[in-house]
């Protein structure tokens, strides 16, 4: 938005909108982004987590410009060659205390660092540390290199690292929550999981919010992928991972993968086309769930 001069933005053409920024990449549709500020203030929505955002400017600008300045953001870059970071946006009026700790530049066990990295959340409470949490973008199934079949290789290594980070703070912190959430790019649902994937509940006490619910696997869809014949394939991608230790601190009664309309809460529908998907404001649909921490 560095061209942007007071313009009033619900008025905006299109064209003009993507004039205010002199980046190789386009701006966001208006559209989207006040349908995103829509749902995030109707829900009154107190910690977002963010994967694939275009930087701490364009963070910095959706709240300043589009949620009222009312979130602080802790974001630092990925090793992302795509530009695309994690972020978080917490409430300002929430009376808590955050610090970041930045993953990302671990040597993982096959020599090489994560694909866009791990960011720890540490929330204080009364200066009393109440929860952390691991955002990640674990590495897609793009192969353009073709050196690693489907990403797996690089995504197990990415996993066996969060595993390790887990039982490390777990043991350290046990009585607090530890949680894993965030894109990863794979499969984990009962005998469905893949194989890279597997140490995240194989080897810790961790189980995706919706295993602890026992949602049919098709009230778990945060994707869909259409073929060239136009043909849906839906599957979770996108998962917050949390110990049967601390389940009892979740609402389940709203927790749910959320739609694109209006209130939100129980309006999920899946696109019908590739066309209809590429309307949505995100690719991806946002979970949501209420943790109470007293």
């Amino acid at each position: 938005m560095d061209k942007y001069n007071d313009e009033n933005l619900s008025q905006l053409f299109p064209p003009k909108w993507q004039l205010m920024t002199t980046s190789f990449f386009p701006n966001k549709s208006l559209d989207s982004l006040f349908h995103i500020a829509d749902l995030i203030q109707l829900l009154k929505v107190d910690i977002i987590m963010l994967v694939e955002v275009g930087g701490k400017e364009s963070l910095e600008n959706f709240n300043q410009y589009f949620l009222n300045n009312e979130f602080d953001i802790q974001l630092e870059e990925s090793n992302s060659d795509r530009g695309i970071d994690l972020g978080y946006l917490i409430r300002k009026d929430l009376g808590v205390k955050t610090k970041l700790i930045s993953h990302k530049d671990k040597v993982l066990s096959n020599k090489k660092k994560f694909a866009r990295g791990a960011f720890e959340l540490q929330i204080f409470k009364d200066d009393s540390l109440i929860h952390i949490n691991f955002l990640c973008h674990l590495k897609s199934k793009l192969n353009l290199r073709r050196n690693d079949f489907e990403g797996r290789d690089q995504r197990a290594a990415e996993v066996n690292y969060l595993v390790e980070l887990y039982q490390k703070r777990s043991s350290k912190y046990q009585d607090i929550p530890i949680t894993i959430s965030g894109d990863l790019n794979g499969i984990i649902y009962k005998e469905e999981t893949e194989q890279e994937l597997d140490p995240l509940i194989s080897q810790t006490d961790l189980k995706d919010i919706f295993e602890h619910m026992d949602n049919p696997v098709e009230q778990r869809y945060t994707y869909c992928y259409f073929n060239r014949l136009n043909q849906v394939y839906p599957m979770q991608l996108d998962y917050f991972l949390i110990s049967n230790k601390f389940v009892s601190m979740i609402d389940y009664k709203a927790t749910q993968v959320l739609g694109f309309k209006s209130p939100y809460i129980d309006t999920f529908k899946l696109p019908s086309s590739l066309q209809d998907k590429n309307k949505l404001p995100s690719d991806h649909f946002p979970i949501y769930t209420v943790i109470s921490y007293t």
